[in-house]
């Protein structure tokens, strides 16, 4: 037993690493799987560095995007928020290696992805500018040029409120991962257009995942939620929320009642 322990202690960082994470570097091989040299240099050279400047790059744009969460105190909510930061892009760049190798090895990507075709809308319809269509006006031939203009600059600054107010959020949380991807990995710039595209679906996942999972404390500390209810099922966590939404929403509708009878006096 005591000797067990010992090899534990002499075990490396990235020994302790690729054992926790060895299910990502199978490549299909259903036996042992030793660490290659490969896996090691990614480790060192991609893996370590990204992930520690994500943390903080993370840090900066919650505050930006849930400035809410900057007035949490409670010990066991910041654990948990930290945990979560600290672990935001892990998955991704796992995938990553795993989509580098498909490329050297000259896989197919839209065989190996039974998802692949819808990717490759999605991709071609991403950031794809805002453009009015004018044959709406087709119902409406009484209007005038200049009512016309001011309809599609009203249309336009709606467009942009959306975006800056959903889609900006995606958009910075991309560019930010990105960049410190580029920086670090360097290889994905010989990537091809199949390639982009399996690369698109996974940062796209990982963005789905932020935002879910720290919306999700959005609510916890915006709603009161006591730290024991941290770590609670989905289902419980919905049904409760759902109870203290709607004790709020009837405080708030008899507090303008009072205020609106208030007024008649």
């Amino acid at each position: 037993m005591f000797e067990d322990d010992d090899d534990d202690l002499e075990r490396s960082e990235f020994e302790i690493w690729y054992d926790d994470n060895r299910n990502y570097f199978l490549r299909g091989a259903t036996g042992i799987v030793e660490p290659s040299v490969e896996i090691e240099a990614f480790y060192i050279g991609v893996y370590c560095p990204a992930m520690h400047d994500l943390m903080s790059a993370i840090r900066q744009l919650l505050v930006k995007q849930y400035p809410i969460i900057a007035t949490e105190s409670r010990p066991a909510v910041l654990q948990a928020i930290e945990r979560r930061i600290e672990i935001t892009g892990h998955t991704f760049l796992l995938y990553l290696f795993d989509l580098v190798q498909d490329q050297k090895e000259g896989i197919n990507l839209p065989e190996k992805y039974p998802d692949f075709e819808k990717w490759r809308v999605a991709y071609r319809t991403l950031h794809k500018p805002y453009k009015f269509d004018e044959s709406f006006f087709d119902q409406f031939p009484w209007l005038t040029d200049e009512q016309k203009n001011e309809f599609m600059e009203e249309s336009r600054k709606e467009e942009e409120e959306r975006f800056n107010w959903k889609d900006k959020r995606k958009y910075d949380f991309i560019n930010m991962l990105q960049r410190i991807v580029l920086k670090y990995y360097k290889e994905i710039m010989d990537f091809e257009a199949d390639q982009w595209i399996v690369y698109s679906s996974l940062i796209t996942n990982e963005y789905v995942e932020y935002r879910i999972r720290f919306e999700h404390y959005v609510t916890f500390i915006e709603y009161e939620f006591p730290e024991e209810d941290l770590y609670i099922s989905y289902s419980e966590f919905s049904k409760k929320f759902h109870q203290r939404f709607n004790e709020r929403w009837e405080k708030e509708q008899q507090l303008r009642k009072n205020n609106a009878e208030g007024l008649k006096d």
